[in-house]
């Protein structure tokens, strides 16, 4: 996964510098990966949600969530796939969706969800949907999509943490069902400073 960390920052640097600059201001502090099988679904549109309450100890922190896919080999990224999601606002929570076709050489879509920053970040119900043969989205179920199982986040990549400055843990406050995944990070510093920044 350090790996895939390596090759999609450099993706990214290459295809959104200047996007990454100016909405970006942190490295991520933690992040966790949903992997979907796409193999036999190729350049058939389809949607991701996942639901986010964030409470930001600063204005410049915030959730990151994109979608990138993914060749056969182990970490394959095709660099032109990666799409940030939207955001609509739902309250307290918030929806961040990605709409997108998958590649035709695709044969997985990795969601990554990531703190940028600082603050107490909350996560519940990712969803997924791919068009079938007439055009019409579906929902396909994932496993622990709704972060329900007895092991918190069960069935994804999850980045290393040092444990100093990141807690991850469930929480019972959650958009639906008994429990989310909270985050709470402290200590991290904009990438611009003169400090060096260990991700």
């Amino acid at each position: 996964m350090k790996n895939v960390c390596l090759l999609l920052l450099l993706a990214m640097a290459a295809a959104t510098t200047h996007a990454q600059s100016a909405s970006f201001n942190y490295p991520d502090a933690f992040y966790f990966v949903k992997e979907i099988n796409v193999s036999k679904q190729t350049e058939r549109p389809f949607h991701l949600e996942i639901t986010v309450k964030e409470n930001p100890a600063d204005s410049l922190s915030k959730a990151r969530i994109y979608a990138i896919q993914v060749r056969k080999g182990k970490e394959d990224i095709i660099g032109r796939t990666m799409t940030y999601a939207k955001i609509a606002s739902n309250g307290e929570w918030n929806t961040y969706s990605i709409d997108g076709i998958t590649d035709k050489a695709a044969t997985r879509i990795w969601l990554y969800a990531a703190v940028n920053g600082n603050g107490d970040y909350y996560f519940d119900n990712i969803s997924y949907s791919i068009a079938d043969h007439t055009g019409t989205l579906l929902e396909a179920d994932l496993s622990n999509q709704s972060f329900e199982d007895h092991k918190l986040l069960n069935g994804y990549f999850v980045s290393p943490t040092d444990g100093k400055n990141i807690r991850v843990q469930k929480s019972p406050v959650a958009s639906e069902g008994k429990q989310a995944v909270l985050v709470s990070v402290t200590g991290q510093k904009p990438a611009g400073m003169r400090t060096i920044v260990k991700n």
